[in-house]
């Protein structure tokens, strides 16, 4: 259906398929090509981005999707994200016998919301057209950045091949790949990348009562696993698949592997990460009572709640090594003194200012989703309204805030590319 629109899920993978369980993990991927990706105090800005800043989240998506998508567009983009938070480990940690100071750990979660409104060109209205939810987890210990895509939803009305989810996607991601684009300070603090992804189908995620708009096209099972796919071969080279107590519909495809990340004997909450809003939290509690292993783990996934009788979802997980594709020697890690054995206060500054958008409070991020959850977005009319409530909204809270470039709008005009998806 060339005119619907796909909703679409949340992260990591495990995937069933005909009741039978596999999964699929992506490593050592680089990014597939240099493609990098305004100035509104309000959402009804009309001025086209001029001086865009590509160390900025926003700005670089913009950039990205006025290069990537085909057809003619005029989009605006929302960022809101939550200062840094601390976090316990993602993992049950090793006990220790120092001191407790010593091992305070140094993680910090980011929640991000991403929004993407279009004007109609019938009627010069604007409504939403795709959102993602994200969750960052900065290790300053490990020099690690676990990224848990958590939702993605569209709300149907524009053509499926003309929505800017799937480049959406893959601008985000790209956004950490390429040196140029972040901090040097943060480079150093990001040697490893992990991306996570849980997919599984879902009639609205983020759009309240958008899976009774009729031009929504939501993916069934074997679908949205194909949809992502496709997103992560946008995004990356070289990744292979293992297959595990399954069939995979192509075992000669190199690009992936189908299993998982770990050894089968690990005890599993010391290495499987948990983060929020996530799928394998309850699993991990059996997992920590019984001592299950990886193996032990996977398999009582496979037959058990939102994955019994059938149905397919999937586990993708993505591991990106930086130093090599970054250019950064280990005598330039070493000789560059920015961190010390505390968080440093100035790189947590960075990172506040390196989405754009609105940063606020954890309470004021959900209330904000909140806000949006509440909307209906059933019929074109409707949908138009709840955009034009949560924009509204949205202005408040940069009105408290008063920084500027807050939100980007911008027009595609690429008449050679006829189809994005």
């Amino acid at each position: 259906n060339p005119s619907a629109s796909p909703s679409i899920s949340r992260n990591h993978i495990s995937v069933s398929v005909n009741e039978k369980f596999f999964l699929l993990h992506t490593v050592n991927m680089a990014s597939s090509d240099s493609s990098q990706p305004s100035n509104a105090a309000t959402s009804v800005a009309t001025e086209e981005p001029t001086n865009l800043n590509l160390t900025r989240l926003i700005d670089y998506l913009a950039n990205s999707l006025k290069k990537t998508l085909g057809g003619v567009h005029t989009y605006t983009i929302y960022a809101l994200s939550t200062k840094l938070i601390p976090k316990e480990s993602l993992t049950l940690p090793e006990i220790s016998n120092a001191d407790s100071n010593t091992n305070k750990s140094n993680l910090f979660e980011r929640q991000l919301l991403l929004l993407v409104k279009e004007k109609i060109p019938s009627n010069d209205k604007e409504v939403f057209v795709s959102g993602v939810e994200i969750y960052e987890y900065h290790d300053f210990d490990r020099d690690l950045l676990n990224i848990y895509i958590s939702k993605v939803d569209t709300t149907g009305y524009r053509p499926c091949s003309s929505t800017p989810t799937k480049n959406l996607l893959t601008a985000y991601m790209k956004f950490y790949l390429e040196e140029t684009n972040v901090n040097r300070q943060l480079l150093l603090k990001r040697k490893t990348i992990k991306f996570n992804i849980f997919a599984r189908p879902h009639p609205q995620y983020l759009f309240h009562l958008s899976e009774k708009n009729p031009t929504k096209r939501v993916l069934n099972d074997s679908e949205l696993l194909k949809w992502w796919k496709n997103v992560l071969q946008q995004t990356f080279l070289h990744n292979t698949i293992y297959i595990v107590n399954g069939e995979a519909e192509n075992r000669e495809n190199l690009f992936w592997q189908y299993g998982y990340p770990y050894s089968d004997a690990e005890e599993a909450i010391k290495v499987i990460p948990r983060f929020e809003d996530d799928a394998k939290s309850r699993w991990l509690d059996t997992a920590r009572e019984s001592s299950l292993t990886v193996k032990n783990f996977w398999e009582l996934i496979s037959i058990g709640g939102e994955f019994a009788g059938g149905k397919q979802a999937g586990f993708f997980w993505v591991e990106v090594a930086l130093d090599d594709n970054q250019g950064l020697a280990n005598q330039d890690i070493e000789t560059i003194p920015i961190i010390d054995q505390s968080f440093n206060m100035g790189i947590k500054k960075e990172l506040e200012k390196e989405v754009g958008g609105v940063v606020v409070s954890s309470h004021t991020y959900v209330q904000a989703l909140g806000e949006l959850f509440t909307q209906e977005f059933h019929s074109e009319e409707t949908a138009i309204e709840s955009t034009s409530y949560w924009c509204r909204y949205f202005t408040g809270l940069q009105d408290k805030i008063n920084p500027d470039n807050l939100v980007i709008k911008f027009t595609v005009n690429n008449s050679t590319i006829t189809h994005n998806d």
